[in-house]
């Protein structure tokens, strides 16, 4: 498929009005999309690009074993994304959810970072939001506080980070081959940063990388304004879980992503997954949700909207 076989039979409407933290079911969706297929807006731009085996089947498990362990880092700073804040999701010492004065909420409006007391009623010095499993690899620009910088995990694995190089470049090049408008947009724009803050030669800065993490509706913040980001799957266990579908809920379309696939589609879409069922006990159980683990490991690699501020590496 080239961007010369565009028609109007791949352009899709909005049909649905979608808010923050909310999950949609597989109920929700008027086509689940399980082939190579692209799809535009009424203003004739690119909405997504669904690559099925985009990367070679012969280095998956390598990139599965890399980024594994930053997967499954627990986190508690992905805001809505995560959901409605639930006591059950939060550090096992949180007793209450409450306001930054701990006082508890009365007034039932959802929300999606919030204070907790603990047993002895201290409260927690910092939001958070639901615990899920997500981390961070490659590089960040100056946010919260904090400097334009290699990101923790990147720092304490050299190794892994240098051969997450070799995925990011196996992505670049079929985003330049499915979507090259928006690569060469990219490309442009990568190269107003510093280059020691992207991965060599590569048109991204930074990867989110998450396991069996079901996201509610979000908007991605922090990627490249007018840019497309690209959300790849890798499974432990292959055809270990049915469903956990990624769905534009507004446009009532949802893709089948699966191991080796490569989704380039505008994150700044209200988009979520839907729900899944683990189909093997073969996984560990995850203390989180109490089940056993389905083994999907999702990459989002993009490129920082405000890394071409950064002077210098810190």
């Amino acid at each position: 498929m080239s961007v010369e076989e565009y028609n109007e039979d791949l352009i899709y409407s909005k049909v649905w009005t979608a808010k923050a933290g909310e999950f949609y079911d597989i109920s929700h969706y008027d086509e689940i999309l399980n082939d190579t297929q692209y799809g535009f807006t009424e203003d004739g731009e690119i909405l997504f690009c669904l690559i099925k085996g985009a990367v070679k089947e012969e280095n998956r498990q390598k990139y599965a074993d890399i980024i594994r362990s930053c997967c499954k880092t627990k986190t508690k700073n992905r805001g809505a994304s995560a959901g409605e804040c639930d006591l059950r999701y939060f550090p096992r010492q949180a007793t209450e959810l409450c306001n930054k004065h701990g006082k508890p909420y009365t007034d039932n409006k959802p929300r999606y970072s919030v204070y907790y007391k603990d047993a002895t009623g201290k409260i927690v010095n910092r939001c958070q939001s639901n615990q899920v499993r997500s981390g961070v690899a490659g590089y960040f620009d100056k946010v919260a506080g904090l400097p334009c910088r290699k990101v923790g995990w990147s720092n304490r694995n050299p190794l892994k980070h240098e051969a997450l190089i070799e995925l990011a470049t196996e992505i670049q090049t079929n985003h330049e081959k499915y979507c090259n408008q928006s690569y060469l947009y990219h490309r442009k724009k990568a190269e107003e940063c510093q280059q020691n803050l992207l991965f060599k030669d590569t048109i991204y800065s930074t990867m989110t990388l998450n396991y069996d993490f079901r996201t509610a509706t979000h908007i991605d913040k922090g990627d490249l304004k007018n840019g497309l980001s690209t959300l790849t799957i890798f499974e432990d266990i292959p055809n270990n879980y049915e469903g956990f579908y990624l769905g534009l809920p507004e446009y009532k379309i949802a893709f089948n992503v699966r191991d080796g696939d490569t989704l380039i589609f505008n994150a700044h879409e209200y988009h979520a997954n839907t729900e899944f069922n683990v189909l093997s006990d073969k996984l560990k159980m995850d203390d989180l949700s109490g089940n056993h683990f389905a083994g999907r490991m999702s990459v989002v690699c993009y490129l920082r909207d405000k890394l071409n501020l950064c002077e210098s590496q810190n």
